[in-house]
């Protein structure tokens, strides 16, 4: 019960946040620079959960953005993270940089993958979900500094669905290419 409002919550959130972010900050929609992202990120998986919230780290490239609905540029990206107690999980996603000026970026995402359960997390199917949000510091050199948090879940297409969220610190560096 707990962590279905904990969701709920985190759900509700997303949704002002996107609906804040469209209305208030698309007079700051300029055409800008495109180029591809390294991240790399380092944290804890199971922030909420009662277990000993093993460390996780990753790596992931973030391609150059596309054209979306409503005139979004969505930017595709794949990846991958480890837990230091055995959990895995590769997956792919969309996101969208939202601009507040030329330093602070605000990134949605929603994405999926697959998920290799370890002693202490068990999401109850291979198949997980993702979604989250990040909030970066973008330096003069496109370099980013951030921290995001996201919610795993299969969704419901198992019979058992806990869910997890994760808290990173996150480094970007640009792919430019000259």
């Amino acid at each position: 019960m707990g962590k279905t409002i904990i969701f709920l919550i985190f759900a509700e959130l997303l949704a002002l946040t996107f609906v804040f972010l469209v209305t208030s900050i698309s007079a700051y929609a300029e055409q800008r620079e495109e180029f591809e992202i390294i991240n790399i990120t380092a944290g804890q998986v199971g922030i909420l959960d009662d277990i000993d919230g093993p460390q996780r780290y990753g790596l992931e490239y973030r391609f150059k953005s596309f054209a979306g609905p409503a005139g979004f540029r969505l930017i595709p990206t794949i990846g991958a993270a480890a837990a230091n107690n055995g959990a895995r999980f590769i997956y792919s996603d969309l996101k969208h940089d939202f601009y507040f000026n030329d330093k602070w970026v605000l990134t949605p995402s929603f994405g999926a993958g697959l998920f290799d359960d370890s002693e202490e997390i068990h999401l109850g199917n291979e198949v997980e979900f993702r979604s989250g949000l990040e909030f970066a510091y973008q330096f003069r050199n496109k370099m980013r500094a951030g921290i995001a948090i996201f919610h795993m879940s299969n969704g419901g297409i198992a019979s058992h669905n806990p869910g997890t969220e994760v808290l990173t610190l996150s480094f970007s560096i640009p792919v430019i290419d000259n």
